[in-house]
């Protein structure tokens, strides 16, 4: 009995001891391109489009093929509309690794009905478009070039304003497209503009460096273009423009050449592109000989109006709180002795980067021109902290690349620009800036902006009320209060 129950114990223990091992995924040997197999097979409705099944066990497949589509399962359909050989690549992901094969697909005829899609048409002109079709920058329209998050759909970033971009080697580039043989060819007159990281991809292709004032123009030719082409791929309810070999949209702005297409017609190409910094860019074109109609500006009045905010809720203009300030309305006054106004307004500067956090303004558009002849003089009153810190700087490497280290200034500007000039309206500013002193700090100090110089101008359309300077992240808090024209 006793020689039962030890061993019963035994077994328990054995038991206990295999429970408590951890348990390990297997992990298989690395595949190999010999283990990678699949079948291709043409359909029964047409030899041009042809399926093809992954056939390697417990694995994830990857397809590409020479003709730039691209797709993802375990079984997937490729259009081969040209006759000729074509690549199709397959690239599986096991639990032991990775592995690639590629088999050569041979298409006897040449299907037009493949062909004669409207994308194909709108990009190429069509098989009758023995030259295919041609595309430069549309210049002339806002936002033809541009950069937003890499999830959104507009270039609410930067958008470019018309002609912004001249000189610099976009402008007079022709991007055509043509279907026989889905070839892509770039003329560039000479030379490319680019992201200034694109320097190294430039300078190993032969370019020389022309300017980096504006990001970077290279002087370049691209001689050999024979393995430039282009495809047209769906994915995910989307379609995509990409591009094979060295080629570019003319502006190169780094990224894998895939570009979403976001408009496509008979006279305008519309396109996004994630780029090498994993933003968004915009590209927008129209077709060579595409004029589009002339709109004339609708002129604004000239008009001696009365301007005047409190901030607290009464105001003959719309102040917007530009970039990453953050501006409230109607906040109560803790200093009654130096202004008699309940409530006034709170200026907030953030530590946010980049352009939004560089450039923190509260700034309203006009709907006239301001007549500044007899009356030019404008008031506001501000209280700036003492607790705000006027002395560390943001290092240059987080600055504009045109400035160096950058503090919080105690500084208040008004400005005043012209917005015909769109993103350019800084070109034509006027402005006057006051500094506090220590010992008005903590205070409320009525501040006064002398435009008499600029009174015979007639084209402010826009103030700008900016405290704390510019090109900075410092944080900074802010209490300002009945701003007028007198």
């Amino acid at each position: 009995m006793k020689k039962y129950i030890y061993s019963f114990l035994s077994f328990v223990m054995v038991l206990a001891m295999t429970s408590c091992t951890e348990d390990k995924p297997s992990v298989g040997p690395a595949p190999t391109a010999d283990d990678v197999t699949f079948t291709v097979t043409p359909t029964a409705e047409n030899p041009n489009i042809v399926e093809f099944t992954n056939t390697t066990p417990e694995s994830i497949a990857f397809w590409k093929f020479s003709t730039g589509a691209s797709d993802k399962g375990e079984k997937v359909t490729a259009e081969f509309a040209v006759q000729g050989d074509y690549e199709a690549e397959l690239t599986v992901i096991t639990s032991g690794g990775q592995a690639t094969a590629t088999k050569t697909i041979t298409i006897d005829q040449t299907d037009f009905t493949l062909l004669d899609r409207e994308d194909y048409n709108f990009l190429t002109g069509g098989a009758d478009s023995i030259d295919g079709k041609s595309w430069k920058f549309d210049k002339m329209t806002r936002g033809h070039m541009g950069i937003g998050p890499a999830e959104g759909s507009t270039p609410e970033w930067w958008a470019a304003d018309p002609m912004q971009k001249d000189g610099l080697g976009a402008y007079d580039d022709l991007v055509n497209f043509n279907l026989n043989g889905f070839k892509f060819n770039l003329t560039n007159n000479g030379d490319s503009y680019a992201k200034d990281y694109m320097a190294d991809w430039f300078t190993s292709k032969g370019g020389s460096l022309v300017q980096d004032a504006d990001d970077h123009t290279y002087s370049i030719t691209f001689d050999d273009q024979s393995n430039w082409n282009w495809s047209i791929t769906e994915r995910d309810g989307k379609s995509f423009l990409v591009l094979s070999g060295d080629a570019f949209m003319s502006w190169h702005t780094g990224g894998n050449q895939e570009y979403e297409i976001m408009t496509l017609n008979e006279d305008e190409l519309y396109l996004k592109t994630i780029g090498d910094d994993g933003n968004a860019w915009y590209y927008g074109f129209i077709r060579e000989g595409f004029e589009r109609p002339v709109v004339p500006p609708v002129e604004k009045p000239y008009e001696a109006n009365d301007i005047e905010d409190d901030f607290a809720g009464s105001s003959t203009l719309s102040f917007i709180a530009d970039g990453a300030l953050e501006f409230t309305v109607g906040v109560d006054n803790f200093d009654p002795m130096g202004n008699t106004a309940a409530q006034v307004g709170r200026y907030v500067r953030t530590t946010e980067g980049g352009d939004s956090g560089w450039f923190q303004n509260y700034q309203a558009e006009l709907p006239f021109r301001m007549d500044l002849t007899t009356r030019n003089v404008f008031t506001m009153k501000v209280l700036m902290l003492s607790s705000n810190d006027f002395t560390t700087v943001t290092p240059a490497a987080e600055t504009p690349e045109w400035l160096g280290d950058v503090a919080m200034a105690p500084t208040v500007a008004l400005r005043l620009e012209d917005t015909k000039m769109g993103g350019n309206s800084w070109q034509t500013r006027a402005e006057v800036s006051q500094t506090i002193t220590e010992d008005q700090m903590g205070t409320w100090v009525e501040l006064t902006f002398d435009f008499s110089s600029v009174s015979d101008r007639m084209d402010f359309d826009k103030v700008i009320i900016q405290i704390g300077g510019e090109g900075h992240t410092r944080p900074g808090t802010f209490y300002v209060s009945d701003f007028q024209l007198q």
